[in-house]
């Protein structure tokens, strides 16, 4: 995902039946009435209160990539979104480690049988959509279709997982092509009941219920392309609504009076405003200004306070008393497009991995606290995949000039004489966030060295167009020479599986636009060492294929590791209920409220 989607979870749970009796709510435990002090809400929740009222405000320094759940695909929203929409199945609402625990939402009980490759699920009776109406299976149902089978184009750019685990017998083409279908391998029985039938065993299946594509969706409710923008015909199933929503400007949410608790038996839905503004596209400068001031409730972003705000909250024992440290499970890292020459070329690629000097990076990007660690792999150190390397390490994380200069003689010797060192590094405008062009700049200033001739082009965020439009649309991205592409990514789910599939297998690449795979790399060797994971009989099998994968993949010198991001969170003392999440690596906003009344 990208500081979009990206979730950390757990290994898959167990398929035993799961109750109320079994997931508690996020009430309980020993993190009750955590009090504030730096890093405290790592481990508990700090000022914890069931009083309900007042305007909840938050800020995001970009805006949506949509609103639509079925596209989004940004951590920011798949956390925040969990306010107006159910998913099938979520996280606890607890810090640490017990934050990544499943539970039900409108899920009450499911089975796993034929080796994993049937799901069935019972969710509860009685829930409502915003408008009145009983939600059932076939909402769940038409809001998965919708997302992942939509032959139109008009839903594109979220998560592929549905469509390619889904059985898909009968060529289904989505709700708008056929509004009276269904695909195969979903069946809804009765109101209450659906089952997946799967291409091949899925042991994580129950991860993909977290997704927001299992939000249900009313066909007769469905805009289609214009979901995102078009509120007043969208029906809602959390404890609040939608009540309008005008792009890079503002989301309010006011609460959903047809929301039933009782269809909520985890208590997962907790309303402690009266009404949540969600300020967006405001500047970083700004963003970090109202936190401390206490204008503003949270930054929705979660991408942690700039440079600057960082040696003044670290500096000030109030305000470090309301800072976190989070290790989000994020990697900033440089996507090498192996379709762009000379990157085509091996030894080009492995010349950049040698240029870099990643501890520039890391200094213009906040250092270790508010930067992270420098990074050497594909998977970030939080996945269970992860393996140590030593590929391309330099002394001090300094880089090296010699092994890089000598890599690209060898690359231009090999072009020939159609060899072109000029292309264009990718990454975010300035005002989505301003670390990426600092280490853009490094970036360009290190290659330059070696004989790359590397431009600079900036690009949207907050309106998806940067894997929609640019980067992630192979034919723009070859006819501008986008050669590399700065980003950050997380793991929607903490395995092998979960980081990589969307980045560098095959099914990452979307000639259609929406890709993720910014590396347009297909190579069937690194395919098979990520299906041998699927496959394998015991957990240390499987993590050792994810290891094999990740270092092949940088052998082959098509991703640049940068930073394990960890970030400085920062949380007004007037902001109620707040708990670092470490499934979506930022606050919990589903639990938090507001002391100002």
């Amino acid at each position: 995902m990208r500081k979009k989607r990206v979730v950390a979870l757990t290994a898959a749970a167990s398929a035993v039946a799961l109750t109320a009796a079994a997931c508690g709510s996020h009430s309980g435990g020993s993190a009750s009435g955590g009090s504030s002090g730096y890093n405290a809400a790592l481990t508990s929740i700090v000022n914890q209160s069931s009083a309900v009222g007042g305007t909840l405000k938050l800020e995001d320094s970009s805006g949506f990539d949509s609103l639509d759940g079925g596209i989004t695909y940004e951590a920011a929203s798949w956390d925040l979104y969990r306010l107006f929409d159910r998913t099938m199945m979520t996280f606890k609402q607890e810090p640490g480690k017990t934050g990544l625990q499943l539970q039900g939402d409108l899920v009450t009980s499911f089975k796993a049988s034929n080796n994993n490759k049937t799901w069935t699920y019972t969710i509860v009776p009685n829930a409502k959509f915003s408008d009145g109406d009983t939600i059932t299976t076939k909402d769940v149902a038409y809001a998965i279709e919708r997302s992942n089978f939509d032959a139109s184009g008009a839903i594109h750019g979220g998560p592929s997982y549905f469509a390619s685990l889904i059985q898909n017998t009968n060529s289904y083409k989505g709700p708008y092509k056929d509004p009276s279908g269904q695909v195969s391998g979903i069946s809804t029985p009765n109101a209450t009941t659906i089952t997946f039938n799967l291409t091949k065993p899925f042991a994580d299946f129950n991860y993909l219920m977290t997704l927001l594509q299992t939000a249900p969706v009313e066909s007769s409710h469905d805009p289609g392309a214009q979901y995102s923008t078009d509120v007043a015909k969208d029906s809602f199933s959390g404890q609040y609504m939608v009540s309008s929503y005008t792009p890079n400007s503002q989301l309010t949410l006011v609460p959903n009076t047809a929301f039933d608790s009782s269809s909520d038996p985890n208590g997962v839905h907790k309303r402690y405003a009266s009404k949540v503004t969600v300020a967006l596209d405001v500047n970083t400068t700004t963003v970090d200004q109202n936190l401390l001031n206490g204008s503003s409730n949270l930054d929705v972003r979660g991408i942690g306070v700039g440079t600057g705000t960082q040696s003044i909250v670290l500096a000030n024992p109030t305000d470090k008393a309301n800072a976190d440290v989070d290790v989000d499970g994020f990697e900033t890292f440089m996507s090498v497009n192996t379709q762009v020459a000379p990157l085509d070329n091996v030894y080009c690629r492995q010349a950049i991995e040698y240029a870099v000097n990643k501890a520039q990076v890391q200094d213009v990007s906040g250092g270790s606290i508010a930067g992270g660690a420098v990074a050497n792999t594909v998977l970030p150190t939080t996945n269970t995949g992860y393996a140590a390397s030593t590929q391309y390490a330099t002394g001090g994380n300094e880089g090296d000039i010699g092994k890089a200069t000598s890599l690209f003689d060898q690359c231009k010797t090999a072009e020939g004489a159609s060899f072109n060192p000029s292309f264009t590094l990718a990454t975010y405008k300035t005002s989505d966030n301003p670390k990426m062009i600092a280490a853009a700049d490094v970036i360009q200033q290190n290659l330059d060295k070696v004989g790359f001739k590397v431009s600079i082009a900036q690009y949207s965020y907050g309106d998806g167009s940067f894997w929609n439009s640019y980067a992630g649309l192979p034919s723009y991205a070859d006819s501008n020479r986008i050669g590399l592409s700065l980003w950050a990514w997380g793991a929607d789910f903490p395995t092998g599986y979960g980081y990589m599939d969307e980045i560098l297998t095959s099914d990452g690449i979307n000639k259609a636009g929406g890709s993720y795979n910014l590396s347009y790399w297909n190579d069937s060797k690194f395919d098979s060492l990520v299906n041998n994971a699927l496959a394998a009989s015991t957990p240390a099998q499987t993590q050792s294929y994810y290891a094999q994968a990740d270092a092949y993949a940088m052998s082959q010198a098509v991703i640049v590791p940068l930073l394990y991001q960890s970030t400085l969170l920062y949380r007004p003392s007037s902001t109620t209920n707040v708990t670092v999440s470490e499934a979506y690596g930022m606050y919990d906003y589903s639990i938090i409220g507001t002391s100002n009344k």
